[in-house]
């Protein structure tokens, strides 16, 4: 299902010259990797793998294991295990709302550093000195499949796959608000270039760690509501902590009136993870810049130096004035 790509023909040629200078290019996507985030950065592997240009694909955090169903998934470098000591020239930027978010990757990054920021956020700050930002896409890697198209790449099973798991994860499987036909259509023509969407699925959704599921038990059991049912919060300390607790924030958000959701984790001593969720107006991306964060209107998050008391009292004031703000107590 091709159409005219959302850019101009200027960007375009931007984008083109970018990918045609010389030296190896660094890909990469936030911190707590997500599907779209890990679909992107391999969709547009294998995007540059068509057009010769050397690349790097890196993010600082472990990629969750659910995710090697797609191909290319061990061309990823973990920059935590395995970090890089040069900067680089050019960088690809790909699903992450502030570049903060990129994490140790910000260390390749001099001031002679060209940045192509690619993202369907907006939080405020065109980092890129190119930036394709399309806030109406319903992924990053729905962004990606239109510069293949303009760039005329062949659909490679990297690719479709890292297209595919974008937009099946970002639209929650399709019954988020951002769902749409065009989202539906590109899935379709995945799968009709030969992603195996019941493998994907299953690997995603129906193959979960035993670990994983304690943890979980672990989290619900703190399972807290404030604000008169509008706000709800859950957690993990750090001898609970898992490594991969991507979701967990949606069972504090299916509660029955809940309009906005908070999900935090203790990474290690005063180190948290946040992760915020809105049913409602609330655009929880700028309460999660508030902490030097950023993401979705409908889904965001942060990294957070202190005290978990600290934090929840933080996180139960700045929801409270939001809720009141919209009218929502």
């Amino acid at each position: 299902m091709k159409r005219v790509v959302p850019m101009n023909e200027q960007i375009l040629r931007e984008i083109r010259r970018f990918l045609s200078e010389d030296g190896e290019l660094l890909v990469v996507t936030h911190f707590s990797p997500d599907g779209d985030a890990i679909g992107s950065i391999l969709a547009f592997g294998g995007m540059l793998d068509q057009l010769n240009v050397r690349h790097i694909l890196a993010v600082d955090d472990k990629c969750p294991l659910k995710y090697s169903v797609m191909p290319g998934y061990e061309s990823i470098r973990d920059l935590k295990s395995d970090p890089l000591t040069e900067t680089f020239s050019h960088i690809v930027v790909l699903d992450a709302g502030a570049l903060p978010r990129i994490g140790s990757a910000n260390d390749c990054v001099s001031d002679e550093t060209k940045i192509l920021n690619i993202d369907h956020h907006f939080t405020g700050s065109y980092y890129g000195d190119i930036n394709l930002i399309e806030v109406d896409a319903a992924s990053t890697t729905e962004i990606v499949y239109d510069l293949c198209n303009a760039l005329e790449v062949k659909m490679t099973d990297q690719i479709c796959y890292g297209i595919f798991v974008g937009l099946v994860t970002d639209t929650g499987r399709f019954r988020f608000s951002n769902t749409n036909s065009r989202s539906l259509s590109i899935c379709g023509e995945m799968v009709e270039h030969g992603v195996d969407s019941g493998r994907v699925m299953e690997n995603i959704y129906y193959n979960r760690p035993y670990e994983m599921m304690v943890a979980l038990g672990e989290a619900i059991r703190s399972l807290r509501q404030f604000h008169n049912g509008k706000f709800c919060i859950l957690g993990l300390d750090n001898g609970n902590y898992n490594g991969d607790t991507e979701g967990f924030v949606e069972y504090a958000a299916s509660v029955k009136g809940v309009v906005v959701s908070v999900f935090y984790c203790q990474i290690n001593n005063d180190y948290f993870k946040v992760s915020l969720r809105s049913r409602c107006d609330i655009d929880v991306s700028e309460i999660a810049k508030r902490f030097g964060g950023g993401g979705h209107r409908k889904a965001a998050g942060f990294r957070f130096d202190g005290k978990s008391d600290g934090l929840r009292s933080l996180l139960i004031d700045e929801v409270g004035k939001e809720l009141t703000a919209h009218g929502h107590c």
